[in-house]
Order: structure tokens, then C-alpha cells, then sequence
């Protein structure tokens, strides 16, 4: 199983997961052509190909995200097309 869908997954999880960290969001997002960009402190903005964007407060000092992080990250997979509960890469 290849670590993309094995991280997502792990965010499509019901309850959302408790651990679900920093880093594998930004891996996640540059997996799916997503590109993040910060202009200091801790607020990265997320940028699709398409043109679809969305922040993301980069939580500290643990890296653990929030549900409704969690939440925003699932819209912006499925706004970009990214069927939820489909096995398909």
C-alpha cells in the first residue's frame, strides 16, 4: 500500500484521528499537487493547480492537527475532485 493512500486513510478515519501531524499534511498536500507557501509565523496557505486554496494554522509545539483542521483538509481533497470513501489512488 503506497504511503499516499495509507495517509489518507489514516485522515479519512471515523473518529478523525488524534494524531494525524504536520508533516504528514504537507507530504499529503505535495501528493495530491498541492503546493504550501508561508510568509512567516505559523500560517501556510495550500495551493492546488486548479486554483483552489486554503490555510492551514500550523499547530505548535506538538505538529498534532486539530479536527477542524482535519475537516478543511478533507474539503479541499474533495473539492479538487478526490472522491472520499473511494479506494482509488
Amino acid at each position: 500500500m503506497s504511503k499516499r493512500l495509507k495517509l489518507l486513510q489514516k485522515l479519512m478515519r471515523m473518529p478523525p484521528p488524534k494524531d494525524f501531524r504536520w508533516d504528514d499534511l504537507v507530504t499529503l498536500m505535495r501528493q495530491y499537487d498541492f503546493k504550501e507557501d508561508c510568509e512567516g509565523g505559523s500560517h501556510y496557505m495550500f495551493e492546488h493547480d486548479s486554483g483552489y486554496c486554503f490555510s492551514v494554522s500550523k499547530t505548535h509545539p506538538s505538529g498534532i492537527l486539530k479536527e477542524y483542521q482535519l475537516k478543511n483538509i478533507k474539503k479541499a481533497l474533495v473539492h479538487i475532485g478526490l472522491e472520499i470513501g473511494s479506494n482509488d489512488e
